[in-house]
């Protein structure tokens, strides 16, 4: 476990990822989908993982259109984000069991 102190605030989305905004059949489409609306929703998200690269994981859980809760996990690029201070708290490491 490590301690941070700090949210994130997701500020645009990728553009490898834009790429995919128009083309439903693409695999990273539904990625493109999920990282639009943590950017859209103007929310503050708690990092729930650090990757072995120090790449920031969150977990992003809503209900979708047909009311069924979907559970995702979504790595934020550094250059997409802000991050704002706030209390510390515990994430996991990559190499946590």
């Amino acid at each position: 476990m490590k301690s941070i102190n700090y949210l994130i605030h997701v500020t645009r989305v990728p553009d490898d990822l834009l790429a995919f905004k128009d083309d439903p059949g693409a695999e990273l489409y539904v990625t493109y989908q999920i990282y639009e609306r943590v950017r859209a929703s103007s929310l503050l998200w708690r990092v729930w993982m650090i990757d072995e690269f120090d790449g920031h994981w969150i977990e992003v859980n809503f209900v979708n259109n047909e009311g069924e809760a979907e559970f995702h996990t979504l790595k934020i690029d550094a250059d997409t984000c802000c991050y704002i201070e706030d209390d510390t708290y515990s994430v996991l490491e990559a190499n946590d069991p």
